[in-house]
């Protein structure tokens, strides 16, 4: 998949589970203030996306990350390693 391919998985997710509007869903967008997800959303998203992807999320390295750029980031860097 491509990070085009997440970042659209991520926004359909974000859309799903909590109801984010798709035009908001930005790579500079923060999770907290532009997307006001609270933690138990966040988890949801966590695990929603390591059941479309088939990985694992490190949930100690991905809640450091605040942008949601940076999450596409890191989720293409795991699906990359994946299929290594």
């Amino acid at each position: 998949m491509t990070r085009q391919g997440i970042a659209a998985l991520l926004t359909r997710l974000l859309h799903e589970i909590a109801g984010t509007d798709p035009a908001i869903i930005q790579d500079d967008a923060t999770i907290d203030n532009d997307l006001e997800m609270n933690s138990i959303t966040f988890v949801e998203l966590q695990v929603a996306l390591e059941d479309e992807l088939d990985i694992l999320i490190d949930p100690i390295a991905i809640v450091e990350l605040n942008r949601l750029g940076d999450i596409v980031d890191y989720i293409d860097q795991l699906v990359s390693e994946k299929r290594t």
